[in-house]
């Protein structure tokens, strides 16, 4: 039996649900690529569980995992995954490798940042496609992203934006590097949109240190988001009750 378990934000997100999978399974893994907690570590994660948890890498998930589903034909065995399991094409991938391979699979949901959003005072309903927005290598410079809020904006939807998490390199991106990409791609398609949006910041959410913060890009670029990991909100058109909440919950002014 293979469980792929959402473990929420932080080690305090753990349902009841995600801690028995735990206890019923004799080995337990941790998906440590994809993202992190917001406050504690895998070490969080094993106190809670109540046994050890090995730590995977990109290579072991997405290319290696036939191994453990092997190991999963014959005992319990649980992947731990930040946040919601399913909302990554990954995890989708996982569950339905297991069931061509004969494996009883089980999915158990968790907290995500998706779960965050209506904390900031925009209306969950005006949300479009969500975007990631990468690190900028040599000769890679995607901006797929920017156009995803592109159209979100014609729309007047909102546009969550994941920001790139590398946990293998030690480095996670942050609010201002992602706005300076946007600018950059701004500046170079000599467009003005985002630079005249609403946006928000949030910052090590589901933490004690957690940070919202809501504003233009420019006054973002100086909040000093100090928690991880950030996601950043670029907003479409908002109503009267959106702007009354950004201003009561997310320090708009």
């Amino acid at each position: 039996m293979l469980y792929i378990v959402g473990i929420g934000l932080s080690p305090g997100h753990l349902t009841q649900e995600a801690l028995e999978a735990f206890r019923a399974s004799e080995s337990v893994y941790l998906d440590g690529y994809t993202s992190a907690y917001s406050s504690g570590g895998p070490e969080g994660l094993e106190k809670a569980a109540g046994k050890a948890v090995e730590v995977l890498d990109r290579k072991a998930v997405e290319e290696e995992f036939a191994k453990i589903l092997e190991e999963a034909k014959g005992k319990n065995v649980a992947l731990a995954v930040y946040g919601n399991p399913l909302n990554a094409t990954t995890h989708i991938q996982l569950l339905l490798d297991a069931r061509k391979a004969g494996v009883k699979a089980a999915a158990i949901a968790g907290i995500s940042i998706f779960d965050f959003m209506a904390f900031t005072g925009l209306e969950r309903y005006k949300f479009g496609r969500t975007t990631s927005i990468v690190f900028h290598e040599d000769n890679y410079e995607p901006e797929g992203f920017y156009d995803a809020i592109l159209e979100n904006k014609k729309l007047g939807l909102h546009t969550m934006c994941l920001l790139d998490v590398r946990n293998e390199e030690g480095r996670m991106m942050g609010i201002t590097h992602a706005i300076s990409l946007l600018e950059r791609i701004e500046e170079r398609r000599e467009k003005s949109v985002l630079s005249e949006s609403i946006a928000v910041g949030m910052a090590g959410m589901g933490s004690s240190a957690q940070q919202v913060r809501a504003g233009t890009m420019e006054q973002l670029k100086s909040c000093g988001f100090t928690a991880y990991p950030q996601s950043l909100i670029v907003c479409g058109k908002l109503n009267e009750k959106e702007i009354e909440a950004l201003r009561e919950l997310s320090g708009l002014e």
